[in-house]
C-alpha cells in the first residue's frame, strides 16, 4: 500500500526474530523497512508523535494457533496470567508514537478476553485520545467497532483478535 515509499521501523525484542522480518520484507519486495532489538515497553524519543500507522503485534498465549502449535496448552497458568500486563505496557508505550489523526492496531494470536477486549478496554479508559475505529477485513467484512475476534469454526482462520484504534486530531 505504501508504494515502497516512506518508512517502515519494525522491532522484537528477540534478536532471532529480525532476520524473519527482513526475509518477509525482502520476498514481499520491501526496501523501506529497518528492524531493530528493541523493547516496545521502553519508550523511545525518536518516535514519539511521529508515526502514521503503529502495529503492535504483542506476545499473547497462542491458543488461537494451537491446531499449528500444540504445545501452547501445556502453558503454564502463571505465564498466561502475567501476559495482559506486558501487553498493556506495550500498547500503552507505543501508543505515544503514534501521531494526531494516525491510526493505532492492537493483535493478537489468542482468542481470550483478557488478552484482547479487556486489554484495549483498560488502554482506552486510560487514553481518551483514542477510540475504535470501523474497518473492512478482507474475506469477512466490515467490523464496524474496530475489533473483531476471529474464530476458527466461523472465520476458517486461526484464532486473532484485530483492533483498530485512531488518535484523536488536536
Amino acid at each position: 500500500m505504501m508504494k515502497n515509499t516512506g518508512r517502515i521501523a519494525a522491532f522484537d525484542i528477540a534478536a532471532a526474530k529480525l532476520s524473519q522480518i527482513r526475509d518477509g520484507a525482502a520476498r514481499l519486495g520491501i526496501s523501506i523497512a529497518d528492524t531493530a532489538e528493541k523493547d516496545a515497553a521502553r519508550h523511545d524519543n525518536e518516535f514519539a508523535g511521529k508515526a502514521d500507522i503503529v502495529l503492535a503485534d504483542v506476545p499473547c498465549s497462542g491458543f488461537g494457533v494451537i491446531r499449528n502449535k500444540p504445545d501452547v496448552r501445556y502453558k503454564s497458568q502463571s505465564d498466561i496470567a502475567g501476559l495482559p500486563d506486558i501487553q498493556k505496557a506495550i500498547l500503552t508505550n507505543i501508543s505515544s508514537y503514534v501521531k494526531p489523526g494516525g491510526t493505532l492496531l492492537y493483535s493478537t494470536c489468542t482468542v481470550l478476553k483478557q488478552e484482547n477486549e479487556y486489554v484495549v478496554e483498560e488502554f482506552l479508559s486510560m487514553n481518551p485520545e483514542f477510540s475504535p475505529s470501523g474497518f473492512n477485513l478482507p474475506g469477512i467484512g466490515q467490523v464496524p467497532d474496530g475489533m473483531i475476534t476471529l474464530w476458527p469454526h466461523i472465520h476458517g482462520t486461526d484464532g486473532f483478535f484485530i483492533c483498530k484504534l485512531k488518535k484523536r486530531r488536536l
